[in-house]
């Protein structure tokens, strides 16, 4: 039997990562990790976006960073959750990405700095995502012209997330969504692509694991709906959304069975697989050209449901 279809620049990548050597990341505390992670969007990533401008700011305690293409005009605001298994990740290292989107939609980012487990666990960053999106939406004045309304996107962890403020806003409020790779049960059993790819492919069933233990200490919260939501049928009513899944990644039948949910609902979807890449590629662009290409058409379609809104 052949193997799974691997893109060279994969390949080259998962060489590159063995070569190097050096401790699992799960094995590793959760600062040491953090630290590693932004080593690698260092060393895999793009630069931002010129010409698209920064702001950081913070509400209720939260880190927040705008992004502004262009003079502010009034209009819809996407609201970025980072990934990271809800224990790695910040403004950082999802800084290219967001300028990536705020550039090629024309429209303001809010990147959300969340608290991480394990010092905060569930449901911490929910909340604090839920909170940052109420205040993107009630058009406060530091984001310099008038919100119509938001858009939510966010990559793995920020993926569930984003999902988890879609659904409890709904589509009276996010307008769209953006879910790339996104997290849809976290007590996915040991079958399917979990198993297929949870071992060589970057993110693996023990990094994951690590995650899930580090955000959700507590068994039974596992099971909980906001990080689990493919546990329970999906209401109507949601914003129209992209749904974008990596080829080689444990989470990729995740992804796939949270768009065919979606398309259940009745929910206008669309979905693309980057075939032959890894879960990743938001924040591995330089290295993964592929991957770049297909994040910049999923963020185009994503631009497309924003306007199509108004």
């Amino acid at each position: 039997m052949s193997g799974p279809f691997v893109l060279p620049e994969t390949q080259a990548v998962l060489d590159l990562v063995i070569a190097s050597g050096g401790p699992h990341l799960a094995t590793l505390s959760a600062p040491e990790m953090r630290a590693v992670y932004r080593d690698m969007g260092a060393g895999f990533d793009l630069p931002a976006e010129n010409g698209v401008r920064k702001v950081d700011l913070s509400h209720d305690g939260i880190g927040l960073r705008a992004y502004f293409p262009g003079a502010a005009e009034a209009g819809r605001v996407i609201v970025y959750f980072h990934g990271g298994g809800w224990v790695i990740g910040d403004l950082v290292t999802h800084d290219p990405v967001c300028s990536l989107i705020a550039a090629l939609t024309g429209l303001r980012v809010v990147a959300v700095d969340y608290r991480l487990a394990p010092e905060y666990p569930y449901p911490a960053a929910h909340d604090d995502c839920l909170v940052a999106s109420r205040f993107v939406a009630s058009s406060p004045s530091v984001l310099e012209a008038p919100v119509t309304g938001i858009a939510v996107a966010g990559d793995s962890a920020g993926g569930n997330l984003a999902f988890y403020v879609a659904a409890a806003l709904g589509a009276a409020t996010v307008c769209a969504q953006l879910l790339i790779y996104p997290v849809g049960d976290c007590t996915a059993g040991d079958d399917g692509s979990y198993r297929e790819f949870g071992e060589g492919f970057i993110l693996d069933r023990q990094l994951m694991d690590r995650f899930i233990t580090d955000y959700l200490p507590a068994v039974a919260d596992r099971a909980a709906l906001p990080v689990s939501p493919l546990l329970a049928p999906l209401d109507a009513g949601l914003p129209p959304a992209v749904v974008l899944t990596a080829g080689l990644d444990p989470l990729r039948d995740q992804g796939r069975t949270l768009a065919a949910r979606l398309v259940e609902t009745g929910t206008e979807v669309h979905f693309l697989e980057a075939a032959g890449l890894v879960h990743g590629i938001a924040t591995m662009r330089g290295a993964f050209p592929s991957g770049d290409r297909i994040i910049r058409r999923a963020t185009t379609l994503f631009g497309d449901l924003i306007q199509a809104s108004n």
